[in-house]
């Protein structure tokens, strides 16, 4: 859960993938065609001579380099610039804040995360069918989500702990007069398949 599109990873993940098997597969029909390889080396050899001609033809100024390089310089940047926009998105979507409400005209009430997250890791922590739980909270479309994770023992019902869960939500719904919305992830022993149960409010 992040706030980085989905189709975006995949789209960047499946063009580098291509981009890697085509230099792959180039590079071993180089090194086992020899007619491939002097069909290389000419394109290689006009391309090179073309490319020579256009920085010729392109001074800046009185300069002896051509403008070209700012133009390729400038793409460059703006490529160096989307993949650093790209990598800080990844693992966003973590809150601070479960809830950040103006409730009068002086001022808004906030709930930190790691009071609900704290309070039911506290709750679960006392089920022995539990190996393991986490918490954490996201800010999906603006609002803020609870994600579950648990890790059950081997033979644990995966409706006990639906059950469970739900009931240490509806507290903590309670508590803070308010239901949150939340994602259920179960894992575990053989019977507990990993599955997911989302409550919405």
């Amino acid at each position: 859960m992040n706030n980085t599109n989905r189709a975006l990873n995949r789209s960047v993940i499946l063009v580098t993938g291509l981009a890697l098997l085509a230099v792959a597969t180039l590079l071993g029909l180089l090194a086992t065609q020899a007619t491939l390889r002097g069909a290389w080396a000419s394109v290689t050899d006009r391309v090179g001579g073309t490319v020579a001609d256009w920085l010729q033809s392109t001074p800046l100024g009185n300069t002896r380099n051509s403008w070209i390089w700012i133009i390729v310089l400038t793409l460059l940047l703006g490529v160096v610039g989307l993949l650093l926009r790209f990598i800080l998105r990844q693992g966003r979507g973590h809150s601070g804040h479960l809830i950040n409400e103006q409730t009068s005209d002086w001022g808004t009430t906030q709930v930190d995360s790691t009071v609900a997250e704290q309070a039911l890791q506290h709750a679960l922590g006392e089920h022995p069918e539990f190996l393991s739980t986490r918490v954490s909270t996201y800010r999906v479309s603006r609002d803020a989500v609870l994600k579950v994770s648990v890790t059950c023992r081997r033979g644990t019902s995966p409706a006990d702990v639906v059950r469970v869960v739900e009931q240490a939500l509806l507290a903590l719904d309670e508590l803070l007069g308010l239901r949150i919305p939340a994602l259920l992830q179960i894992s575990g022993g053989f019977r507990v398949r990993t599955g997911h149960t989302t409550r919405v409010p």
